[in-house]
């Protein structure tokens, strides 16, 4: 906006880091991330120029009760910019067995990092013929899309115009689509006879409980 303060060189890359952080990632980077990416060696050198591009007006800093610079860090917004991803607070390491000491971690988990891949989409999985594979009615899939496959692998298949989650075989004059439920039958496809498209694999699933 035209009738904010001018920024120093400084300043302005800090704040175009700090856009694209949140623009890309969904949230905004920490104090060492900007101590990373512009060699400041002092995390006060980096509070100063977070205070100048607040008074300037060009971000907002929710403060949440405490002077920690972990708490001014992840409290950044920018009116007006929004997040292209998604993320969630990873906090640490919880065991499944034996209780195990953790320590406190200041750290996101970005859905797109976690499966490696911008090339992904979601179904939602209706009924149960890949019950055995750990994959309910209501679950979410991540699907990697591909258009090729190897034979075993979990995918999402276009079979004439309905499409189904199944691990795939591929035999001599047919396809198999094979379901990880011991009470049912594999769809056989015959490819010269009917239309049959591999839209992607398996990438993980989402559960909410």
């Amino acid at each position: 906006m035209s009738d904010r303060p001018l920024l120093t060189d400084r300043q302005e890359a800090i704040y175009n880091f700090i856009r694209k952080h949140i623009e890309d990632k969904g949230f905004p980077p920490a104090i060492r991330d900007i101590c990373t990416e512009f060699g400041i060696s002092s995390p006060n050198g980096v509070m100063c120029h977070l205070k100048a591009l607040q008074s300037k007006g060009y971000i907002q800093r929710i403060q949440k009760g405490e002077n920690s610079v972990k708490a001014q860090a992840r409290g950044i917004t920018i009116p007006g910019v929004t997040s292209g991803g998604f993320s969630l607070p990873l906090v640490g390491v919880v065991a499944a067995g034996r209780a195990i000491e953790t320590t406190e971690q200041d750290d996101r988990l970005e859905m797109r990092d976690l499966f490696g891949s911008d090339d992904l989409f979601v179904v939602k999985v209706r009924g149960t013929s890949m019950i055995d594979g750990h994959i309910a009615d209501g679950d979410f899939v991540v699907i990697r899309k591909k258009e090729t496959c190897e034979n075993g692998e979990k995918v999402v298949a276009m079979v004439e115009k309905a499409m189904t989650l199944k691990k795939y075989y591929k035999k001599k004059n047919e396809i198999q689509l094979h379901p990880m439920n011991s009470t049912m039958e594999p769809i056989i496809v015959d490819p010269s006879r009917e239309d049959i498209r591999i839209l992607g694999v398996l990438a993980g699933v989402i559960r909410k409980c």
